[in-house]
Order: structure tokens, then sequence, then C-alpha cells
């Protein structure tokens, strides 16, 4: 007569392997990323959006958010130049950015917000269609331009996000001289 003998192994079938590895996989994915992680380093945006299409910025550069109330025109300016309002005393240009980047213009409401921001001693209103959300994206993770953008959105683009945000170059923008108007009427 012949004796058994135990491995220790024991035959798992082919149902309880994958719930085991949908299980794991499971796990991995309710994990909340650190800021730099594996995927490298992150940015912390703010979403909002022009004529449907959700934009993203680093909040770095964030000073507030307001509603758009009087403004007040300013002569010889570019169209994108909306104007200027006063913000608890400091004076600050608007750029119409829909109006910067080509984008269709559905005219100003109330439920415009201007997004007031700052880079090296630049300090300018962004009024955009809505303010949406708060997102952190991952540098690697950006896809360098998709085919519907236009050739003004692609030169201040850092990247799209896989979920087809595009994320604003802000620093660029703020360091470009086609903002800063220097003319005497």
């Amino acid at each position: 007569m012949r004796k058994k003998i135990n491995s220790g192994f024991q035959p798992i079938d082919e149902a309880s392997q994958k719930f085991k590895v949908l299980r794991e996989r499971a796990e991995l994915l309710s994990k909340i990323p650190d800021p730099v992680s594996e995927s490298g380093v992150s940015m912390n945006c703010l979403g909002f959006l022009l004529s449907d299409e959700l934009y993203l910025i680093e909040t770095r550069f964030l000073l507030e958010v307001i509603y758009l109330n009087e403004i007040t025109p300013l002569p010889c300016c570019p169209l994108y130049i909306l104007g200027i309002i006063s913000v608890r005393g400091r004076i600050i240009s608007v750029i119409n950015l829909k109006n910067f980047l080509n984008l269709p213009d559905k005219g100003i409401t109330n439920l415009n917000r201007v997004i007031v921001v700052e880079h090296n001693g630049i300090e300018v209103g962004l009024l955009v269609d809505d303010v949406v959300e708060n997102t952190t994206v991952y540098k690697d993770q950006l896809v360098p331009a998709i085919s519907t953008l236009s050739a003004k959105q692609k030169e201040y683009l850092l990247g799209v996000t896989i979920d087809h945000a595009i994320v604003f170059n802000l620093e660029k923008f703020l360091s470009d001289e086609k903002i800063i108007i220097d003319e005497e009427v």
C-alpha cells in the first residue's frame, strides 16, 4: 500500500483564483495616492470652464475667485483685455481667456467668475465661465495635446489629462509680453 504524502499544495479552482486577483486589485486601487508617488510629481489644480471645455491651472498661482462685478473698460486695448476691476482697493486687469484663446464667446453673465492669479509681481483676473473643482494632476500622466485644440490653446498648454481636461500653463501665460499693454493715448 502506498502512503499519501501531504505536500501542502491544494488545487485552486479557476473561479477562486480570479476572485483573489480581483480582491488584490481592488485593495491596490482603493489606496489614496501620495502627493509624490511612483507616478511622479503632482500639481494641485483648480478647474474652470471655458466654452464647455474643462481647463486646469495650478493653485500655487491662485489668490482668490470672485464674481464679476462692475468692470471699467479700457480704451485702446486688445479685445481680450476686458477692463479693470477693484478688489478691496487693488486695481486688477481682467483678461477674457475665451477671446485670448480664440474660443467661442457666449457673452458675459452674472454667473461668470474672475480667478485672480499672481506670478512674478503680475496680478491679473481671468474671466471664466464657471469654477468647478479642485483636483490633483500628475505631470507624467499628461499627454502633449489633442487634435481639437487650436494653435493658440496648444501654445499655453502644459498637457491634457486622461479625462481630457486641459492643463493651462499659467506661468508661461503670465510671462508673455502679449498680455502687457504699455501704451499712451
